[in-house]
């Protein structure tokens, strides 16, 4: 088996699932306990700094990680070296970011709480900026150097510190949002200094004559176009959020909030094919293995739809039901709002397989120019459908968004690989998940269907969705598997 091949590829893929996979559990499990402890407006206002800290990481990383994986994946001399002068840069980065913010408080809580008042807040969200951009930074160069394992321990370790705290801070009773969300903030930060620590210890001092794996210049160079592609991609990703503050309060947000918690579930699937992804194919194309960076590409897509889409589907269509009964009564959400939520994940995933490959071509202008539009588009649509259609409208608007990156990402990936997007694969499990997902359409379709009924007939749809795939020849559920 080649060095570059899917034996280590699904090793790597197997860790790093069950470190995303935890943190989705978690992420989950605390949904119904969140919304009883505390009120929706303080849950909407925990969501909000959450998407905002995410916001406003790749702008202080100036999209470090990626530059490291780009270039030190497969090892590298001077590996120390670059960390601390890309740590420095990017910690420079965090206090210009840091006096932007605070010296425009009341503006920037009016644009994330929708209330100038909530200025409170914005020191815990700082925190939670510094903590989440340490942990990425130190997560990098483990990811390039290989170490899948500790990867994997850094991020169970933030999973379980992350709700451990949560559930500790507000399990006793309700303290008020900016006290605990202060110490909140606070732990996870001490916990983002020891994955920096930890990170920069397994960095050994460079083997004699080995030759540099990059220049600064360069590096920053490739990087520069990338801090505008990452703004405009998370903001593509939470742009509704802020724009449905116009028309809804904290409160209504808060069930946006809760319906995107449960249909973001299959992200699950192009997180863990990405992150692993990505450094294999980094090999493939420094080694000259275009032939074979392109059939990964192509069988990586492919396995990501079969896993995501009956997903998406599944949550589409048991949504409604459960989301109330998970949470509390004040969470109902119409089942159109999780179709438009479901489209959003799935498009968007893909854009993220493809986007490795424009990356490794240096065609970042052409990926920054998807991003801006998919935004302008976003942006427009939600200030055109929200006001009209509220979360459902805003919804729609990203899924459109994130289809029309989708379409634009395939189309350029032609020049860049020689593969065709696999139609035919794509049209078996669209067809598939569809006649699989009869029984659960059926049973939501009754009037008030018990919890016995829905679990069995999800459980029905996932038997016949596996059972239709292993009977053909191909399938890829054989493929994915050990």
């Amino acid at each position: 088996m080649s060095a570059f091949g899917l034996k280590g590829l699904r090793g790597d893929t197997a860790l790093y699932a069950l470190a995303v996979g935890l943190d989705r559990l978690l992420a989950f499990l605390m949904l119904p306990f969140l919304t009883r402890l505390i009120a929706p407006q303080d849950f909407g206002a925990w969501t909000q700094t959450a998407v905002s800290a995410g916001l406003l990481v790749p702008l202080v990383l100036f999209a470090f990680p990626t530059a490291i994986v780009r270039s030190f994946s497969g090892g590298g001399g001077e590996c120390r070296t670059f960390f601390d002068r890309l740590g420095g840069i990017a910690a420079g980065l965090y206090l210009v970011a840091a006096g932007a913010v605070l010296a425009a408080g009341g503006a920037v809580a009016g644009w994330v709480y929708g209330d100038p008042t909530a200025r409170a807040l914005l020191p815990a969200l700082l925190l939670w900026v510094a903590a989440d951009a340490a942990i990425e930074f130190g997560v990098a160069w483990l990811r390039a150097a290989g170490r899948m394992g500790r990867v994997a321990g850094v991020l169970i370790g933030r999973s379980l510190v992350r709700y451990g705290t949560l559930l500790a801070l507000v399990g006793g009773g309700e303290p008020p949002l900016a006290v605990w969300l202060m110490h909140f903030a606070l732990l996870q930060a001490g916990y983002g200094v020891l994955v920096v620590l930890l990170s920069r210890a397994q960095l050994g001092p460079p083997a004699a004559g080995q030759p540099h794996a990059a220049e600064l210049r360069e590096l920053l160079r490739f990087a520069l176009p990338l801090v505008a592609l990452a703004g405009f991609t998370s903001l593509n990703a939470v742009l509704d959020r802020y724009l449905l503050l116009r028309t809804l309060d904290l409160r209504g947000l808060a069930v946006y909030a809760a319906a995107q918690s449960l249909a973001n579930i299959p992200t699950l699937f192009h997180t863990v094919l990405g992150f692993t992804l990505f450094p294999v194919l980094a090999r493939h194309w420094h080694a000259g293995m275009v032939d074979k960076a392109s059939g990964l590409v192509a069988r990586s897509l492919q396995a990501y739809l079969f896993l995501c889409v009956p997903v998406a589907l599944l949550i589409t269509l048991a949504g409604p039901w459960g989301l109330p009964r998970l949470t509390t009564a004040h969470y109902g959400a119409p089942l159109s709002l999780f179709a438009a939520l479901g489209v959003s994940v799935v498009a968007f995933g893909v854009y993220q397989i493809l986007l490795y490959a424009l990356l490794l071509d240096g065609r970042s202008g052409q990926v920054l120019g998807l991003a801006v539009l998919a935004t302008a588009v976003n942006a427009g649509l939600n200030l055109l459908l929200a006001p009209r259609f509220g979360a459902t409208g805003a919804a729609a608007a990203v899924a459109s968004a994130n289809l029309l990156m989708s379409a634009l990402a395939a189309r350029l990936a032609h020049a860049v690989l020689p593969w065709r997007f696999p139609w035919t694969g794509v049209a078996r499990i669209g067809a598939g998940s569809l006649l699989a997902a009869l029984p659960l359409a059926w049973a939501a379709a009754q009037q008030q269907p018990s919890a016995m009924l829905m679990l069995g007939a999800a459980l029905l749809a996932a038997a016949l969705y596996l059972g239709l795939d292993l009977a053909r020849p191909g399938s890829i559920a054989r493929s994915i598997l050990p």
